[in-house]
């Protein structure tokens, strides 16, 4: 009499987290166009992992501009500063907001040496509290750092 073939019940349990997952991913990029910028910076990120981490600092890494009318220019800058003893490579620096756009000089920042970032942030519409942030992603602490830029928008 032939043994009866025994699956442990892990196996079963993972064959279906395996199975829900594949259909969750096929759904997922079937409703959803993958977004290939993004994952070049995750791939540019990942290959920034294995290199040497550098320490930065922002200066200043939060600022509170208080009230400001919605007919004012908010506009202001930032300091990337190298404190580490290698190379900073930014790959991106971004706000999590298109209300704001962020310039500055896309260069490797030298142990000691800094990056000045400006920023100007489009208030003609909006109202009432903000809170934003600028995200510089390259080869430091964490892999990224994040500027914060907090405060109230009033109506004329």
């Amino acid at each position: 009499m032939p043994f009866p073939l025994h699956v442990p019940q892990e196996t079963k349990i993972v064959k279906k987290q395996l199975f829900i997952l594949i259909l969750f991913i096929s759904c997922y990029t079937k409703t959803k166009k993958p977004d290939y910028d993004f994952m070049n910076q995750i791939k540019q990120q990942a290959a920034l992992d294995s290199t040497l981490k550098t320490q930065v600092e922002l200066k200043p890494a939060k600022y509170f501009f208080g009230t400001k009318k919605n007919t004012e220019r908010l506009s202001g800058f930032f300091y990337i500063k190298n404190v580490g003893n290698h190379i900073f490579n930014p790959i991106s620096i971004q706000s999590n907001c298109d209300c704001i756009a962020v310039h500055y000089m896309s260069k490797a920042i030298m142990p000691n040496d800094s990056l000045k970032v400006t920023y100007e942030v489009a208030i003609k519409t909006r109202t009432g509290f903000i809170s934003h942030s600028i995200v510089a992603i390259g080869n430091c602490q964490y892999g990224n750092q994040t500027f914060y830029l907090e405060g109230t928008i009033f109506d004329k």
